[in-house]
């Protein structure tokens, strides 16, 4: 009975994973969200304002918006691989679909129902519920094929052609995102030079010249062409394009060079070459422009909480120790060193500590933090797991010296492990939050931290904070990482 169950999942894996099942999947969630929404804001307006029920909206409404949403959404939306998403382009169409729906359906009723009766009240709460259903519906979905793309049945079988540091560059990206929809089977070299690069750890599967027994062994769904310059001369890649396209096998071009920057491309239909340009200057100025906004007012409530909870916090902090309430951490910005504060958490001898003890000296020089860190007290450790002890770092959002979301704070010792990376660091705010504490917090190596922070630089959009302020409260309340 096990083994029945196991091959039906496996059989319902797949055939979930399709493309054209999962479009379906995702159009019928965005459906359902809009209909509920429909509903839940029909009764808010009916009771809530005392509306009668005729004069809300046409009687029979649903067969009206139903097929006209349907139509705008599919359209407009992706539905095509929603699975090569990010998270903040999701929620970046997400929100587009439910503004451009719901302006066309303003104009649909303006010209076909312009003689029915509608409540505006009915289309402005109708909207706020479309927005957060839709947006839950989608990223639910997200999560759920995450699940099983995490199991064997769901995930792509990959073969990857390139050099050893193509390939290395690819599976550090993908470890990067904690992206788990790949499996890398094998590996293909495109030459038989190889390079000081870390090694892929991929088993070799085949010679250039014999890439469809590497991949017909494999039973690869993917080929991944990862390789610094494209030998088309001889013309490999078309045949390799031809070849795959007879076998119904997916194929992709990668370059490192194009994979962490947010940038825009359009294909010349003319020449077939894609085009790639940066963001409009517009949009960057009004999405900065947002984010200092939002800075200002997370920045507002936060102080004001800090100064609410301060006097509870440091009579705790002092009844244990009697020590200072506040510490104030140094730490390295483009204008040199500045400082931020926090609840104290250790001890007041914990930098004697670490100078006597040179094992934990040299363990915090590896990683930057301890786990079961002795120097932290009892209040301290409760401060953290709960992230009450970062409150104080609002007062420096408010001032606008920190951001609420930005890459980590890093002290003047830190900035060897940068190298040529430190003046992009430096480039931008440091924030409370960011890419790598919603990543794995405390539980990420700190090679694994300065990545991650040339991560967010190359890819930001105010979209991308959004996502990481939302991943942080869900960090925040179940403790995870935090020590």
């Amino acid at each position: 009975m096990r083994s029945f169950m196991s091959i039906l999942g496996s059989h319902l894996s797949r055939y979930l994973s399709r493309p054209l099942s999962r479009s379906i999947t995702y159009l019928a969630g965005d459906l359902l969200a809009l209909i509920v929404a429909h509903m839940l804001a029909m009764r808010l307006v009916r009771y809530a304002l005392n509306i009668p029920i005729e004069a809300i909206n046409p009687v029979h409404y649903y067969r009206y918006y139903i097929p006209f949403f349907a139509l705008v959404l599919y359209l407009y939306s992706s539905y095509k691989s929603p699975e090569l998403r990010r998270p903040e382009r999701e929620l970046e169409l997400g929100c587009k679909a439910v503004a451009v729906s719901f302006l066309g359906l303003v104009l649909f009723n303006f010209v076909v129902l312009r003689s029915q009766s509608f409540s505006r009240y009915l289309l402005f709460s109708w909207f706020a519920l479309a927005c957060v259903l839709l947006l839950t519906m989608r990223f639910s979905l997200r999560t759920f094929y995450s699940f099983i793309g995490r199991s064997t049945a769901g995930r792509k079988r990959v073969v990857l052609i390139g050099s050893e540091y193509g390939l290395a560059h690819y599976q550090q990206l993908l470890s990067i995102q904690r992206c788990q929809d790949y499996e890398l089977v094998g590996w293909i070299p495109d030459s038989g030079k190889t390079s000081a690069a870390p090694s892929p750890q991929l088993p070799m599967v085949a010679t250039l010249d014999d890439w469809e027994r590497g991949v017909e062994q494999t039973r690869a769904d993917l080929l991944v062409f990862a390789t610094a310059t494209l030998p088309d001369g001889d013309g490999l890649v078309p045949e390799i394009l031809h070849r795959c396209r007879e076998k119904s096998l997916e194929f992709e071009l990668y370059s490192s060079a194009l994979a962490t920057r947010e940038l825009n491309w359009e294909r010349d239909e003319f020449s077939g070459c894609f085009r790639v340009s940066a963001p409009p200057p517009w949009s960057l100025a009004l999405q900065q422009a947002l984010k200092r906004v939002l800075d200002l007012a997370i920045g507002l409530v936060g102080s004001l909480v800090t100064v609410l909870i301060t006097p509870f916090i440091g009579l705790l902090i002092k009844l244990q120790d009697g020590g200072p309430v506040f510490y104030r951490s140094a730490y390295l910005s483009k204008n040199g060193c500045r400082y931020y504060f926090k609840f104290r958490t250790m001890r007041t001898d914990a930098d004697q500590i670490l100078e006597q003890d040179a094992e934990l000296r040299a363990q915090f020089r590896t990683r930057q933090k301890l786990v079961d860190d002795p120097r932290v007290t009892r209040i301290g450790k409760f401060l953290r797991q709960s992230s009450l002890d970062e409150f104080p770092q609002f007062f420096s959002v408010l001032k606008g010296d920190l951001a609420f979301v930005g890459p980590r704070t890093i002290r003047q010792e830190e900035a060897v492990h940068y190298g040529p990376m430190l003046p992009k660091l430096l480039s931008v705010r440091p924030g409370i939050t960011g890419f790598w504490q919603t990543m794995g917090r405390q539980t990420t190596t700190y090679e694994e931290r300065t990545r991650m922070d040339m991560f967010y630089i190359d890819r930001w959009s105010i979209w991308l904070d959004l996502v990481i302020i939302g991943k942080t409260f869900w960090k925040v309340v179940t403790a995870e990482g935090a020590y």
